[in-house]
């Protein structure tokens, strides 16, 4: 293959995987705001969010991290995505969702010569309620913020990563009160480094989000972004970054 058809087909690539992320966060709920973020470190990659609705009250919003980079990584958060958005009935059960995720990845390891893995948070939101079932494979711990808080708590512990063997998921609840914040993000965050070999890291984040609790979601979720872009500094990026911010109104 020469360079010229090689570049078109991750042009290509790349063109497909941006129009399988949403083009914007849900608006219309009177409820909560939603803003969201990503940035590959490459022309495609493995770092995936999406808001899935499920009836009039109820909303699925996931983030992932397929393991890797490149076409491979972004073919499997394409077969994730297709999965997660065919008419499964089980859409309001985060821990059967992420069983079976789990076994289709299982069982993409044995047929490959590779294994197939991914972290995952799949969320199941009560728009009027405020109460929400989570499942996390693998994945950063959510980030929650109260009102005026001093910061973040981690809302989750988490299971395996999907991919690697058959496990039983947990899952918690949590009821947001009027104010309260939810962060995701994937590691990609606290992990960029800058010229001197030192990470962003999660406290730095973490001031962040302290320093802007009473700004809107999508500026807090700017700030963050550019926080990580002038740390890095001229130093590359080396994974994809993304974050996702709820906040309940």
């Amino acid at each position: 293959m020469n360079d010229a058809v090689h570049n078109y087909d991750l042009e290509l690539a790349a063109q497909l995987q941006a129009a399988l992320l949403p083009e914007a966060c849900p608006k219309e709920c009177e409820h909560q705001r939603m803003a969201a973020r990503n940035r590959m470190c490459g022309s495609v990659g493995g770092d995936f969010y999406d808001f899935i609705p499920i009836n009039d009250e109820q909303v699925a919003f996931v983030v992932g991290d397929v393991v890797g980079h490149g076409v491979q990584a972004a073919l499997v958060m394409a077969m994730i995505k297709g999965f997660l958005h065919a008419d499964h009935g089980n859409r309001l059960r985060p821990t059967e969702i992420v069983a079976n995720l789990n076994a289709m990845l299982c069982h993409l390891s044995d047929r490959t010569t590779s294994m197939t893995t991914c972290s995952l948070i799949y969320t199941v939101l009560d728009i009027p309620s405020g109460s929400c079932f989570l499942c996390n494979a693998g994945h950063a711990a959510p980030l929650l913020m109260e009102p005026n808080s001093f910061g973040a708590v981690h809302l989750s512990q988490h299971d395996l990563l999907l991919g690697i063997e058959p496990f039983e998921p947990t899952e918690i609840c949590h009821t947001f009160k009027p104010g309260e914040r939810l962060v995701l993000f994937t590691d990609g965050i606290p992990d960029a480094l800058n010229p001197e070999g030192e990470f962003f890291g999660t406290s730095r984040l973490n001031t962040i989000l302290m320093d802007h609790q009473h700004s809107d979601a999508d500026t807090t979720a700017d700030t963050v972004m550019d926080a990580v872009t002038a740390f890095r500094r001229d130093a590359e990026q080396t994974d994809d970054e993304t974050i996702v911010i709820l906040d309940r109104l």
